[in-house]
């Protein structure tokens, strides 16, 4: 936990800087300020929320600058390049669209998911046995143990300081000023310490704590964004991803992965198997999804759904009086809902309140009709 007068050594190190930075900037668990004072002013560092910008790292913190059109930013050449030359798959609309036979390409936010394409669309996903975590230079599982815990806030989870830094360069540590970083070119973090009293970032070499050359020492872990919490062992779902949830350690919020195809259960706080689980609010349901639409988490109406491209959902709903039924890749009649809610977590207590839909007609026929709506609707996202 960072005492006051930590902090106070903070504010007067950043001071002496020469300039007093705004608020960090942070994409989920990634602290990009944070990183910014680890590396040569000058290093451009990726985003794990988008292909399309990258942060400038400069003597008063980052600068998100964008890439031009049909360009993306390519981590390793420290510059944009067409997109159709780089390999980079953060926010991309069709990660598989490189993919002109089959192919596995990683599921972004984890260490050890995949994603299985054929001819540029996608064919599934899935995640790597144990001890093993997937390998994005070979597109296959090696092994190698992924994080078990990551202190992080809702959103992107970064999973690897190489997913941000370029390759090929010395870079330092926000918890031990001896200590070197480096990323070589698969990705693959090496780590050691200096013999002498300092790490020097400028010079990417070892050398002695003068000039404040330290002051980047702030007792946070590089890729631990804050998320304090008190009460230890407390447990609760992540808002992004479903089958994460977070718990406390006492003074931060830690990230676990629950098994392939089970979600986390907020109300029992405990993994269970997908379409049992009753996920926490917000978190998208596409993952580990064996079907194109699926239940969005809604505990009212249950009429909200996902279309689910390239495991990332897009909001969908169905017309008053129904819901959407997962089962049946249907809106159906409201008629059945309670008992639907019954059985499927991102629905429970659906309906319980609800004033049901008062029409007589068969709940099969009417979703049918509904059955043509989406077959339309699947067909028009598609294009």
């Amino acid at each position: 936990m960072t005492t006051g007068n930590s902090r106070l050594f903070l504010l007067v190190s950043l001071t002496i800087l020469g300039s007093a930075l705004s608020a960090d900037v942070l994409e989920g668990n990634y602290n990009v300020t944070a990183f910014c004072t680890v590396v040569p002013v000058g290093t451009l560092l990726g985003s794990i929320v988008s292909c399309d910008y990258y942060y400038a790292c400069t003597s008063t913190g980052p600068v998100n600058t964008s890439c031009s059109a049909n360009y993306s930013f390519d981590l390793a050449n420290q510059k944009c390049n067409p997109t159709d030359q780089v390999t980079c798959y953060y926010g991309v609309e069709n990660v598989c669209a490189s993919i002109t036979t089959k192919g596995w390409v990683p599921n972004t936010g984890t260490c050890n998911g995949w994603i299985y394409c054929e001819n540029g669309e996608y064919a599934g996903n899935g995640t790597c046995g144990a001890n093993q975590k997937f390998d994005q230079t070979s597109s296959s599982c090696i092994y190698g143990k992924c994080p078990t815990v990551l202190a992080t806030t809702d959103g992107p989870t970064l999973t690897s300081n190489c997913e941000v830094v370029p390759p090929g360069i010395y870079y330092g540590d926000t918890l031990n000023c001896t200590k070197w970083n480096f990323c070589t070119t698969n990705q693959t973090a090496e780590t050691g310490n200096c013999p002498s009293s300092a790490f020097i970032v400028a010079t990417k070499s070892c050398g002695y704590d003068t000039n404040d050359v330290c002051s980047r020492v702030t007792e946070t872990e590089l890729g631990t964004a804050t998320g304090e919490c008190g009460t230890k062992g407390a447990e609760k779902g992540d808002s992004s991803v479903c089958g994460t949830y977070l718990q406390c350690d006492g003074t931060y919020w830690q990230s676990y992965y629950c098994d392939s195809g089970y979600y986390f259960d907020y109300i029992n706080e405990t993994c269970l198997p997908r379409q049992e689980a009753i996920a926490t609010p917000g978190c998208d349901r596409c993952q580990y999804a064996t079907k194109t639409w699926v239940n969005a988490v809604d505990n009212t109406t249950c009429s909200n759904y996902l279309y689910c491209k390239n495991g990332v959902g897009e909001p969908v709903s169905c017309s008053s009086g129904n819901y959407f039924n997962e089962d049946k890749q249907a809106c159906v009649s409201n008629s059945t809902l309670v008992a639907y809610a019954q059985t499927h977590g991102a629905c429970h207590g659906a309906g319980s309140t609800t004033i049901l839909d008062d029409s007589t007609t068969d709940s099969t026929t009417e979703g049918t009709t509904e059955s043509t709506t989406v077959t339309t609707e699947s067909t028009t996202l598609k294009k």
